[in-house]
């Protein structure tokens, strides 16, 4: 997970804003980086579970890559004024890794799925793509994640030496079985693909490419399975309705400047204090980006906003990624100062998440800050109970 322009956030979740071609361009290098990387391709109904669903919220934002599988999410981000560039599904995606692994002998396991429909798939990408690396494949039997012996896939994972890990668990069980074996999965891309593998062997299809285009695939799809697919398409509307629809008027709604945008950033002993002036979005994203490229997670990080008119998605993302990496060295990240608009803002898109502290002013915060600094373990007088939120962390008072 890393802090870049490449992302914006809906409704809390960061999404990496890349083309296809860009999207195995990256994974290609996360491959030859050591470490365990994860890759999530998210839709609608990815969202609508993350958001009642902390611990899959948790895992979304430590991805290398969450991947946009989902024209909502492309139309949404347009609507925002922060375009994504295409669509990158796993149905799409995986024809790609297939190229890939014989073009420079990527190794593939193909783990999840029926066996028939695993055989099928590897047989499909042999045919293709003859010089592609099938390392291995399993088939676990259908089950919960606490019914799976997690040691045996584990070990034929591990003897097959595998450069790409492709799991068709189905969404949120397959994120969280990556991610409960983060430290102990030695590979470097691991892929949440959901029913592709199924669409790959060719015995589920893929509605015409025309549907593909306009975002009408799921009409094909429901057709195919209603009974299957009828109620969760019926509470993802209701939950693009009720949330994202919400998160796009808060942005829409945002007052515009037509002053110079600008930031400045001073140290004080515990903290780094950045003012942003105008609107946070596009090129002062870039600027944010360079100013913090350095960054010392040690200080706690104060955003003072009481200049700012306005906050895109893409600075969203960038905040997300930048809570993360604050919250696992121990600190935050303070918004100081925001006006209702923002407010409004804050709250549409991260709803249940706590990921920033609130304080009325700069000077609010750094007392907060220093106390903490000077008695980590002595609660103190919780000084943003006047600004509540739904994605302010909740600290406990005197």
């Amino acid at each position: 997970m890393g802090v870049g322009l490449r992302r914006i956030a809906i409704l809390g979740v960061p999404i990496d804003n890349l083309s296809m071609d860009e999207t195995i361009e990256a994974m290609d290098r996360l491959i030859e980086t050591e470490g365990f990387h994860q890759v999530a391709t998210a839709n609608v109904d990815f969202l609508m579970k993350a958001i009642g669903d902390n611990e899959l919220m948790d895992i979304l934002h430590r991805c290398e890559l969450v991947l946009p599988d989902g024209m909502p999410l492309v139309w949404a981000s347009r609507f925002m004024g922060t375009p994504l560039k295409e669509r990158v599904t796993g149905a799409d995606l995986l024809p790609r890794l297939a190229e890939l692994s014989q073009r420079k002998q990527r190794r593939l396991f193909l783990l999840g799925a029926t066996e028939q429909h695993s055989s099928a798939a590897a047989k499909w990408i042999m045919s293709h793509y003859p010089g592609a690396q099938i390392a291995g494949r399993y088939s676990p039997p259908f089950g919960s994640i606490d019914d799976m012996d997690h040691d045996y896939i584990l070990d034929l994972i591990k003897e097959a030496s595998v450069d790409i890990l492709l799991v068709a668990f189905g969404n949120p069980k397959q994120e969280k079985w990556l991610a409960m074996h983060r430290s102990r999965l030695q590979v470097p891309l691991c892929i949440g693909v959901g029913a592709s593998l199924d669409f790959l062997s060719g015995t589920h299809a893929r509605a015409p490419e025309w549907m593909q285009r306009s975002g009408l695939e799921w009409i094909h799809r429901f057709y195919k399975e209603p009974r299957r697919l009828g109620s969760r398409y019926t509470n993802n509307a209701l939950g693009v309705l009720r949330h994202l629809s919400l998160q796009m008027l808060a942005v829409s709604t945002q007052p515009r400047s037509s002053a110079l945008s600008r930031i400045s950033l001073f140290q004080e002993d515990h903290a780094l204090v950045v003012t942003l002036v105008g609107q946070f979005t596009g090129p002062l994203v870039a600027d944010f980006e360079d100013a913090l490229s350095e960054i010392d997670e040690s200080y706690a990080l104060v955003l003072d906003l009481h200049l700012t008119t306005s906050i895109g998605a893409d600075a969203m993302g960038i905040l997300v990624d930048l809570s993360i990496r604050m919250r696992d060295h121990g600190n935050d990240i303070w918004l100081v100062g925001m006006r209702p608009s923002l407010r409004r803002l804050f709250r549409s898109a991260f709803l249940h998440e706590r990921l920033f502290r609130l304080a009325p002013k700069v000077a609010d915060a750094l007392r907060r800050i220093d106390a903490i600094a000077l008695d980590p373990v002595s609660p103190i007088t919780d000084v943003t109970a006047s600004l509540p939120g739904s994605f302010l962390k909740e600290e406990v008072s005197q």
